[in-house]
């Protein structure tokens, strides 16, 4: 079991005891316990790392970062022969971008968000009311910058949400916040927070391991930039200007690639020299990642001895388009699974069940259906290493990565004009996935959108991705084009509406 994650699960537990005892302290003495509170770095470190256990949440089917995933080209979740995973058309409805204000997932993905914001404004104003110190001051920017990017997900994906930055506000009354609005304020944030915040990796201090130091706030404020005119439906280049500069202070940070790309997402990636910031998981103490179960086959239980799980539930998967975004010297092609299956001695072959019982099981690129697909068809993903026996793994899921800062800063490059030098970008991602680099002549927005698909899949940045390179509309298997622009955001929740009428619903729903 990794330390860290032990620290971060039971740091809530620690918080909130320490805050629920001080209610019986003896007043005269409370004075005394709040100074010597402000003074405790480690008290601190408790408060605010319980705070960070919300983002254990965010890898769900039904959280912010797969459901964003669901409505892109990256994951397809079809109706399985027999009925398997039709669930009132939700997952279809996600894949043709015909989501509704009454949809399960996006109105999880809200209220998770939000639950997240909640808490991290109640911890901001609990260290509010301690006497102010450096170790205060500190704890409440690198809650200020959680938040921040809990307002980046909103933003992006819903557009005008409701801006709550105090724990005193009344969320039943407040208006939805114009996405400028959202974005500026995001902005500004990480721009008063990232000079408090730690400049040093985790590797130069492994305290810093799983939070928010000065490199992940650049690093927000660098997404921020590059999807500026999307967000707020401004124009020109000086959004990628800035990007650039952001990601010129990234690379010379002291990250770097790792050299192997699967190493990112193995069970012990602790020690990665590429992910800035991570949600750690640990499958007792900090459970949550469960991907593969999402993504493999039902008779694969016994492989990895998941007998007692109920798992795993052959939903998640790719087509045949995306995955043939990845030629076979690719050594991303790693990490999804194609092709007959075997059970643990890897001799004995596995085979389907249901209306296919006994046909092998043979994982197909080819999704002959959305709504009544065999159930071998479409490829797995398995980048993230597993841990046998457990629903949950190990692997700590890296939200911000080096790669990333890489390709954002060619991408700027690119739309400021140099294809050629962002080439000096792509070339060390390229090289790390045994690929030669792009030709110049060969090399467009297009090039560098499907090399994003490849290094980024499933990690949460296909929508954004397809949006600022004006694809997401696009046709695709089963989907004609948008017929409008209206779902590249996502519908305000019912829900939310009724609960607080003074939101406003997004055009279109």
């Amino acid at each position: 079991m990794k330390k860290k994650h032990l620290l971060i699960a039971a740091a809530l537990l620690v918080g909130v005891s320490i805050y629920s005892c001080k209610k019986e302290l003896n007043p005269t003495k409370d004075s005394v316990t709040q100074s010597a509170a402000a003074g405790s770095a480690a008290y601190l470190k408790s408060i605010v790392l319980g705070t960070y256990t919300q983002l254990q949440s965010l890898t769900a089917n039904n959280s912010m970062l797969l459901t964003s995933e669901e409505s892109t080209d990256a994951v397809i979740v079809p109706t399985r022969v027999g009925g398997d995973w039709a669930d009132g058309g939700m997952w279809a409805q996600m894949w043709l971008h015909t989501y509704a204000p009454g949809h399960a997932n996006v109105r999880d993905a809200w209220n998770n968000a939000y639950n997240a914001l909640g808490q991290i404004n109640i911890t901001i104003s609990l260290l509010q009311g301690l006497p102010a110190s450096p170790n205060t001051a500190y704890s409440i920017a690198e809650l200020r910058t959680l938040r921040a990017y809990y307002y980046y997900l909103l933003v992006k994906n819903f557009g005008q949400v409701p801006l709550i930055k105090s724990s005193s506000t009344d969320a039943s009354t407040v208006h939805s916040s114009p996405a400028t609005e959202v974005w500026n304020f995001v902005v500004s944030e990480l721009k008063a927070t990232a000079p408090v915040l730690s400049a040093k990796t985790p590797a130069q201090d492994p305290s810093q391991y799983g939070r928010l130091n000065k490199w992940g706030a650049y690093f927000l404020l660098a997404k921020a930039y590059l999807n500026e005119n999307v967000i707020t439906g401004s124009t020109g280049t000086a959004g990628y200007a800035t990007c650039s500069l952001y990601c010129d202070s990234l690379i010379s940070s002291g990250y770097s690639l790792m050299p192997n790309f699967l190493d990112n997402f193995s069970s012990n990636n602790t020690g990665s020299t590429e992910n800035i910031f991570v949600i750690p998981y640990d499958h007792i103490y900090a459970t949550g990642l469960q991907i593969q179960m999402m993504s493999f086959h039902y008779n694969q239980a016994a492989k990895y001895n998941w007998g007692s799980t109920g798992g795993p539930w052959n939903g998640f998967s790719a087509n045949a388009d995306y995955y043939g975004k990845f030629n076979n010297t690719d050594t991303r092609k790693k990490g999804w699974q194609q092709g007959l299956q075997y059970a643990a001695d890897g001799v004995t072959p596995l085979t389907t069940r249901g209306s296919d019982g006994s046909a092998p099981l043979n994982f197909t690129p080819l999704v002959s259906s959305l709504t009544n697909a065999h159930e071998n068809e479409g490829v797995r993903q398995q980048k993230w290493q597993l841990t046998p026996g457990y629903q949950s793994q190990d692997a700590d899921f890296a939200l911000f990565r080096y790669s990333d800062v890489l390709l954002m800063k060619a991408e700027c490059v690119l739309r400021l004009g140099d294809p050629v030098a962002a080439l000096t970008y792509t070339a060390p991602v390229r090289t790390r996935a045994g690929l030669s680099n792009f030709t110049a002549g060969a090399f467009n927005a297009d090039s560098l959108l499907a090399e994003r698909g490849r290094e980024f899949v499933w990690e949460g940045w296909r929508r954004e991705d397809l949006l600022r390179f004006g694809h997401f509309g696009d046709a695709k298997q089963f989907k004609t084009p948008d017929a409008d622009p209206h779902s590249q955001l996502l519908p305000i929740p019912i829900g939310a509406l009724q609960k607080n009428p003074n939101l406003t619903q997004n055009p279109g729903y």
